[in-house]
């Protein structure tokens, strides 16, 4: 069994048709199960158009993967029952997650057990090696370091799927203007506590500098320290972003 974790925000984004069309020819006998993480950062509805669409695709679960309050954890372990029942000829089955960095699959794994069995943290590259965690009798988790499929090669993609840590890029101040076409003013305002409007992202970095007071020697604005403030918070679900199935425009933009 193949368990594709997906983030809620962006599934498009984070599936591989690579993958997908080598399970599909070449591993035919393999189950694939999507899931989708997360669903606590986004609307009701966002989640419901986007399982109805990858459901058909195949099998798909909303997730939020939490140790005390997990959601979607009973449906999830029903499937892999049921599919461990139809390979009752086999003494186990394993269930290999899979997922681009930063997905929440070592959560997801965490919530499975109900307890904290992988190491987790809020960023890329956390996990670094496979881990075997028994589910049950009869099923075996393995968790996996994130794979960024080799078609999937713009920086600026990757910065914002959290693929690539902050602290490692060089200048982090030229993805701010990607950050501000996804995410509403609205809450860029209310994140940062920002009463007026801006010129420009850096205008807007200057505001927030000023107003956090993250200044360099001279009372300039530290533009590179507030660049990684925000992509860090972008990353992390802190600033609101989703998408939706097939361009669809989200509820409270539509005019």
């Amino acid at each position: 069994v193949v368990l594709y974790v997906l983030d809620v925000r962006d599934p498009a984004g984070m599936r591989s048709a690579k993958l997908e069309k080598f399970l599909r020819e070449e591993k035919p006998h393999k189950h694939l199960l999507f899931v989708l993480n997360k669903c606590d950062l986004v609307p009701e509805y966002a989640v419901k158009k986007w399982r109805e669409e990858l459901n058909k695709s195949y099998p798909t679960i909303a997730f939020k993967a939490s140790i005390n309050k997990a959601y979607g954890k009973r449906d999830l372990i029903a499937l892999l029952q049921q599919i461990s029942h139809l390979h009752s000829d086999q003494p186990q089955i394993s269930v290999g997650v899979v997922g681009y960095p930063n997905v929440g699959k070592s959560s997801v794994i965490n919530a499975l057990r109900g307890k904290a069995v992988c190491k987790v943290a809020p960023i890329a590259g956390e996990t670094k090696v496979w881990q075997y965690v028994t589910l049950m009798k009869r099923i075996y988790l393995i968790d996996s370091p994130g794979v960024v499929p080799a078609e999937d090669n713009i920086e600026v993609e990757a910065v914002l799927k959290g693929v690539i840590r902050v602290e490692y890029l060089h200048s982090p101040e030229l993805f701010i203007d990607a950050v501000l076409s996804r995410v509403k003013p609205k809450y860029i305002k209310g994140h940062y506590d920002i009463k007026t409007d801006w010129t420009d992202s850096n205008d807007l970095m200057e505001k927030i500098a000023r107003r956090n007071g993250k200044l360099l020697k001279g009372g300039e604005p530290d533009i590179t320290c507030i660049s990684k403030i925000i992509l860090n918070d972008y990353q992390r679900g802190k600033l609101p972003y989703f998408s939706l199935p097939n361009g669809e425009v989200p509820v409270d933009e539509q005019t």
